[in-house]
């Protein structure tokens, strides 16, 4: 007899099709990995997916201030399993293979399924090329398809060398013929894919996705008599923090109701305080706030504080290739967002219409467009507003999964190579 996966009601239809989304990240709580992730399962769900997101490695380095500690569990609905045993890292080389051998083990037979059950398709996150390689031959074995997922483009920030060269010209001829699709997040990526993946292999581009009702909160009044002017990311994003830092001092003292919150942390322990630094050296250590980073379930909340958004971007082919997730986010909480405009945020967003656009680096041009939300707040509120309703248009998890579910039906089929773009299927 099948058994029934344990998020499945008993009146529910047995013949789901199975999806498994993998990786090396960490879930429920990570980094923008962790938000996509969980997008795209909740979207498959919606659109009638059997959906398991299976974390391939650790994401802990210790039990100590840890933001995973469950090895299976639920996640908004959404099962998770940790197939190595454990979301802790391993005390020791040794143990840490034999971890990723019983994994790739686990993660076999989750795919192949049990009595009754299809074998379930897999969405892969990573550029391990081992991981790659073993996921399409355990794919090929139990006669399901392998499709990655591409946010970034490959080997972008890997240091440039001869070697690097080398190495990332046999991976795309290689590694990324193996693969019986793509899910990519920009027309760059489209565009690199089309041209690196075997005949027969399907590309589909999927924007940034956001749940808007999972940030349908109200406004928070954090501070009577305070605007809060807020950053979400990764504290180590080349030029981002820096930039808003110093574009924020431009125009600080003109508005002394607002301050700066800053969320995120950084691989490097001194980031933080090179940045508190800064903000004091500038005159603004009282007006610059760090938290840290949130975990995934507390940042709805967090950003309901906000009155308003940044997302700086430096100009380059990782701005150009990557979409941010936070974006999205941002938009639909309904506050005004000012953001760079690099790579596809101009194909989805309007400069003054639902959100401000600032050419790549322009520190004056970012700080003038803040100067402009921070005097004229009525406005401000008008193009928030309309960017929630752009996010709900473009980047709706759910009318995008249908899309995806539709897109993963036909992997693995027979046929010329195919692309769907933003709108078909939708």
């Amino acid at each position: 007899m099948q058994r029934e996966p344990s998020h499945v009601r008993s009146d529910e239809p047995r013949d789901r099709p199975r999806l498994l989304i993998a990786g090396a990240f960490g879930f429920p709580n990570g980094t923008g990995a962790a938000a996509r992730v969980h997008a795209y399962a909740k979207g498959l769900s919606a659109a009638g997916c059997d959906v398991k997101v299976v974390c391939l490695r650790w994401s802990e380095r210790s039990a100590e201030g840890a933001k995973n500690r469950q090895v299976d569990g639920l996640h908004h609905g959404i099962p998770f399993t940790y197939s190595s045993g454990s979301p802790y890292r391993a005390a020791t080389f040794t143990r840490r293979r034999l971890r990723d051998v019983a994994s790739a083990l686990r993660f076999a037979r989750l795919v192949r399924g049990t009595l009754g059950q299809p074998p379930a398709k897999v969405i892969l996150f990573g550029d391990y090329a081992l991981w790659i390689i073993t996921t399409v031959a355990v794919c090929r074995l139990a006669g399901s398809a392998c499709v990655i997922e591409k946010s970034e483009y490959p080997f972008v920030y890997a240091r440039d060398s001869v070697l690097t060269r080398m190495w990332a010209r046999v991976f795309t001829k290689t590694v990324y013929r193996l693969v019986d699709g793509v899910i990519v997040i920009s027309t760059c990526l489209e565009r690199y894919f089309l041209e690196h993946v075997r005949r027969g292999a399907r590309v589909i581009r999927v924007p940034i996705l956001v749940d808007l009702d999972e940030f349908d909160r109200p406004a928070a009044d954090d501070a009577p008599g305070r605007d809060i002017l807020c950053y979400v990311g990764h504290l180590d994003h080349r030029g981002e923090v820096d930039g808003l830092i110093d574009a924020f001092s431009e125009v600080a003292a003109r508005f002394p109701r607002w301050s700066l919150r800053i969320i995120g942390s950084s691989s490097d322990p001194r980031r933080m305080d090179r940045l508190r630094t800064r903000a004091a050296d500038l005159g603004l250590g009282e007006r610059v706030e760090f938290t840290g980073s949130v975990e995934r379930a507390g940042l709805p909340g967090v950003l309901a504080e906000a009155t308003a958004f940044a997302l700086p971007r430096a100009s380059g082919l990782f701005s150009t290739a990557g979409f941010p997730t936070k974006l999205g986010e941002y938009l639909a909480t309904a506050k005004p967002v000012v953001v760079t405009a690099t790579g596809d945020i101009p194909l989805y967003l309007r400069d003054g219409v639902d959100a401000y656009l600032v050419p790549p680096d322009n520190t004056a041009a970012f700080a003038a467009r803040l100067a402009e939300v921070f005097a004229h707040p009525s406005r401000a509120r008008e193009v928030g507003a309309r960017g929630r309703e752009t996010a709900r248009r473009e980047f709706d998890v759910v009318s995008h999964g249908r899309r995806l579910a539709a897109f993963m039906a036909e992997v693995g089929r027979s046929g010329a190579r195919s692309h769907l773009t933003r709108g078909e299927g939708a």
